[in-house]
């Protein structure tokens, strides 16, 4: 990525064109190619792939650098769901092929989502040196972002990103929740104003919607005290349909296979769902597998947000923390 972006800033054609697009790098990628940097576990290890000098220049000063958290932190998440939020319209996902990196969960639904929604993917040094020459100039005039990147999610959690195009190293901040909404889990949810503070999220598998539906009716009472009930959209429709009562607490997004289950995954990452209720189909494949166990990842980055995921473990969660049983 690093010499296609030089070769790129380096002639005055393409030089011209990249200017007219802005770039959102995960946190790792960017410091990677601006500071030469490793992440994670290979961090101490020289970066021999850098950003030349007029691209870093190039890139900061007119194209307003994005720069989400690194993939430890749910880069690749956030990233997926802006894909679900049509914040953007190509994707140059390059993975080593030596790697792991294609097995990953997250990677791999970015990758589906980019399908999903028709999303440019752009693997590899060929492909964009094909874009830059051919399909550059006529993409440019398509999904334009207005200046202030902002991105609105059903639970009111709001990510605002500033676009940078200072010099400076530090160049663009890591986006900031607008609303989150904290939760101690080590205290007992008993009493209405704790609840009245937390978003919880139910998504089941169209197997398992049933279950999920009488668990609704089982827990009416309580689920609404919640602040708000994140689902994935069919299972949102149900819920309004079975239940009157919470149907102006249901906040849906996308059904699971067209990206939800990656946009709650986000509001766990950015601290706008305190509880996960996920009824899981055990016996059936499903098409988008990566985007469930990105919601298990999620979790287990925000380790603090309890997951459950069978009915079992939910009603017993239900009636020790809103209940007391």
């Amino acid at each position: 990525m690093a010499k296609v972006l030089n070769d790129a800033c380096a002639e005055d054609r393409t030089l011209k064109i990249i200017k007219r697009f802005r770039f959102v790098f995960t946190g790792g990628t960017y410091n990677r190619l601006f500071k030469g940097k490793a992440a994670g576990n290979q961090r101490g290890r020289k970066i021999r792939h850098r950003l030349s000098p007029k691209a870093k220049k190039s890139l900061r000063k007119d194209c307003g650098i994005i720069v989400l958290p690194p993939k430890e932190d749910g880069g690749v998440i956030i990233l997926a769901s802006l894909i679900t939020q049509r914040k953007l319209s190509i994707v140059w996902p390059f993975f080593h092929p030596h790697t792991a990196h294609l097995l990953y969960p997250d990677n791999l639904a970015l990758l589906r989502l980019a399908d999903q929604w028709r999303v440019k993917k752009l693997l590899n040094t060929g492909s964009v040196n094909e874009w830059l020459k051919c399909e550059a100039k006529r993409d440019e005039k398509f999904n334009l972002q207005k200046p202030e990147f902002k991105i609105d999610f059903p639970s009111g959690t709001e990510m605002h990103v500033s676009v940078g195009t200072s010099s400076d190293d530090c160049l663009q901040a890591y986006p900031v929740p607008g609303a989150l909404h904290e939760l101690e889990c080590d205290v007992p949810l008993l009493k209405d104003s704790q609840l009245e503070r937390a978003t919880i999220a139910l998504i089941s598998h169209d197997e398992m919607k049933q279950r999920m539906l009488d668990f609704v009716i089982d827990y009416e009472h309580e689920l609404a005290k919640f602040r708000a009930i994140l689902t994935t959209g069919t299972t949102g429709k149900l819920i309004r349909e079975a239940s009157p009562r919470l149907r102006n607490k249901v906040k849906p997004y996308h059904s699971g296979p067209k990206g939800g289950d990656i946009e709650i995954a986000t509001e766990v990452l950015l601290g706008g769902c305190n509880v996960v209720i996920f009824f899981v189909d055990p016996l059936h494949p499903h098409p988008h597998i990566e985007d469930i166990r990105v919601v298990f990842s999620s979790c287990m980055i925000k380790d603090e947000v309890p997951v459950l995921s069978n009915e079992v473990q939910a009603r017993a969660w239900m009636d020790r923390r809103t209940r007391g049983i």
